[in-house]
Parts: C-alpha cells; structure tokens; sequence
C-alpha cells in the first residue's frame, strides 16, 4: 500500500512540475529587469531552492516507508507541537546573542563560535531533525480536511498532493506607479537581508521618481513543496498551509490558470484562498488535535480583533485615493507616513506604508488594508453554499471578475444563505 502511495505522489509530483512552470512563466510577468536590478545580488532563485530542497522531502518520504518509522495520528500533534516550541527557543537564543553583539558585550570571535555552538546550534539541529516528521504531520492534516470536503478523486487520491516545507518564504519587492496605487511589479528576494539593504533596495527600484517599492514579508508561497513560514502559532501555521495548497489546486483550473489575467481576478484568487484557506486550515487544525477555541477572538474578522488597525488602515486608503485623483502625490505620502506613526502609538509597528503597500496588501480583499468590494462580495458568495468544499469547487470554475459577479447575482436571486456551515 505504502509503495503504491509513493509512486502515486511521485507520478502526481511530475505532472505537477510541467504545469507549475506554466504558472511560474505566468507569474514572471509580475517580474523586470528594473526588480532585478534593485533586488542585486539578494534575488531569490526558486529554481535552485527546488534543487536543495525536493531530493530532501523524498529521502523522508522513502524513510517513512519503513515499518515503525511512519507516527500515529496521535504522535503527529505531539511532533508539530515540539517543533514549533524549539523554533520558538531558537529564534528566542538567535535574538539573545544578536543582542548581546549589538551592545558589544561579546568582540572575541572565539567566544562568539563558542556561544553560537552551545545554544544555537543545538537547537538548530533539534529543528532539523523534527522538520520532516512536522511537514509530513501538516500534510496529513490538510489532506485529510479537503478530502472530507469532497476536493479528492476516485479512491480517496488528492490532486495535487499536500507537499509543505516549513521555511521562513523568501521576501518580496513590490512596487506602484506614484501616482496611482496599482501593483505593477514583483521580484522575489532572499530573507537574510537587515531592514537597512531593505531600504537600499527599494531606494534603487524608487531611483527613477516615478516609482513607490516595498521589501515585504510574506507567511506562504505557492511553489510545490509550498513555503509555510513556522514563526506563527499552529493554528495560523495550518492556515497559511491550506491557502497555498488551494494556490496549488487551483492552478489546474481555470480560477488558478486566470490569476493574472487582470488586477481583479489576482484579488479574487488571492482572497478566496484566505476565506476557503482559513476555513480548511481550521479544520486540518482540529483534526491534527488542537483546541479551535484558543485566541479566538484574535481570530475573528480583522474589524473585531483589530478594529483601531483596520479603521485607520482603510480611511488612509480612501484619502490616498482621493489625494492621487487630485494629483498631489507629496501629499499622499506625506499623508500615509502620519498616519504610520498614528498606528505606532497604537502599537502597531508597520514598517513603511506607501502606494506600494496598499497595491501588495489590498490584493486580499477582506484584510484591513483594503477598500475592494471583492472581500465582501466573496464572503457573501461563501454564504450560499453548504460546506467549504462546495465553495471551492463552484469558485475554481471562475474565469474573470465579470464571470464571478454573474454567479453571484444568480445565486442571489435562486438561493438562500446557509445560516450554519457544518463542521467535520
């Protein structure tokens, strides 16, 4: 049986490659020579990450095989659970010793390797050894809730296969034109880089005046294996693992193959894989073992759990645009950068906020940077349908913006909303 599972991921693993270099062809419209140039030598090669990265997932994958190698159900939340709490003792000795250097209280090279060896490297390798067992642990999880929601074919086989690496997901450089907030390039960039080369790269993009760039974070990139950044808790871990693989699924039909055929079919692709995402990371969360009810309300819809954040956010969207049409551009950011610092005597630390910021971030259509009708629209949309699974479906079929609201309307006039979504 086991055999027969490996060579049935492995033969979906090559079919999937063929078609992930048409979405990776699509999506390096997003990319210029200009990004390239301004991103230098910290640009983001998803090609040799591939390389360094596939031959391990299969090593494991052949490991497991083995009698006795493969946990139960019940071990597979114990597994994630201590990896993610050695992840989080890492980061916590990483920061310790950085500190440390920063206030010169460590200058001897020999002290520092001695350091680093003593609490670092430990971890590090205690990291490495649970990695493989977590992923497999997550993929497991996530299949099992798209299954139960009817997304397999015949014979209980998942297409694609969940295929997750936990990684903190390169960086990106976005950029806008100044004078209207619209995302017009993006180039993937390497993590490692301090908050000083993030302003040197966006100051080489920004190099011609007429351009906004942004060096942002992200938790998840659709590559297969799927990066899943592990510095947030398991159930936003679980989350962000669902959202790529539907990035995954999707791909294979004509909502994925459409993704970048206009700004509003980006938006849809992207904020129907958070609603559909968080729905099935939840569920994969509660059948890996863990207790939904935890931090609830932290995730609740972004007006309830951040109400301050999300109000402000969106007002500095609408006067931005209203600033832009009125041709003011030093205006704008001018506006923009105050009402940053209003949001940092909040509490809430946001980076840069500018053109380009609201280009990247509103692309998710119900998170408290955007303004667009699609967040609504789609969570209205999802209120038609019965479980998740007959959301997904029904939305993979979607070819344009102008197809989807067509949907919707008939599904207003022939359909009452679901007032209850079982829960598996």
């Amino acid at each position: 049986m086991r055999n027969y599972l490996f060579k049935t991921k492995l033969l979906w693993f090559l079919i999937l490659v063929v078609c992930l270099v048409v979405s990776i062809v699509a999506y390096s419209k997003l990319t210029s020579s200009k990004m390239e140039s301004a991103a230098g030598s910290h640009g983001f090669s998803i090609f040799r990450w591939e390389l360094q990265t596939v031959p391990l997932k299969w090593m494991h994958l052949l490991w497991e095989m083995y009698p006795g190698n493969r946990p139960s159900h019940s071990e597979r939340y114990l597994i994630v659970k201590e990896y993610l709490q050695v992840g989080k003792k890492l980061t916590k000795e990483s920061s310790r010793i950085e500190t440390q250097l920063i206030a010169g209280g460590i200058t001897e090279p020999a002290n520092i390797t001695e350091i680093v060896d003593d609490k670092v490297s430990h971890l590090a390798n205690q990291k490495k050894i649970l990695r493989n067992r977590a992923e497999e642990a997550i993929e497991a999880a996530v299949s099992q809730a798209a299954t139960n929601n009817g997304l397999g074919l015949a014979f209980g086989i998942l297409f694609p296969p969940t295929d997750f690496r936990l990684e903190e997901p390169p960086l990106i450089l976005v950029s806008s034109p100044r004078n209207k907030i619209r995302l017009e390039e993006s180039h993937l960039i390497e993590n490692n880089i301090d908050f000083e080369e993030r302003h040197l790269i966006e100051s080489r993009a920004e190099s011609d005046g007429k351009t906004s760039a942004l060096v942002d974070n992200l938790s998840g990139l659709g590559t297969y294996p799927a990066f899943v950044s592990d510095k947030y808790d398991l159930r936003y871990l679980m989350r962000t693992a669902a959202h790529e693989w539907l990035h995954n699924y999707w791909i294979f039909h004509p909502l994925g193959r459409n993704m970048w055929s206009s700004p509003d079919m980006y938006t849809l692709n992207e904020t129907a894989a958070n609603i559909a995402g968080n729905e099935l990371g939840d569920q994969a969360f509660e059948f890996l073992g863990g207790d939904i009810s935890e931090y609830e309300y932290k995730y609740s819809k972004s007006e309830t759990a951040n109400p301050h954040l999300t109000r402000i956010l969106r007002e500095t969207r609408r006067e931005t645009e209203i600033f832009l049409e009125n041709g003011d551009i030093e205006g704008a950011e001018e506006y923009m950068d105050r009402q940053r610092w209003q949001l940092r005597l909040g509490g809430y630390s946001i980076r840069k906020i500018n053109q380009a910021y609201f280009a990247f971030r509103g692309n998710y259509a119900d998170g408290p940077s955007s303004i667009n009708p699609i967040g609504s629209e789609l969570e209205e949309f999802r209120e038609y349908f019965d479980n998740v699974g007959e959301f997904i479906k029904t939305i993979r079929g979607v070819k344009s913006y102008k197809e989807f609201t067509s949907l919707l309307e008939s599904k207003r006039k022939s359909n009452t909303i679901v007032k209850e979504t079982p829960k598996l």
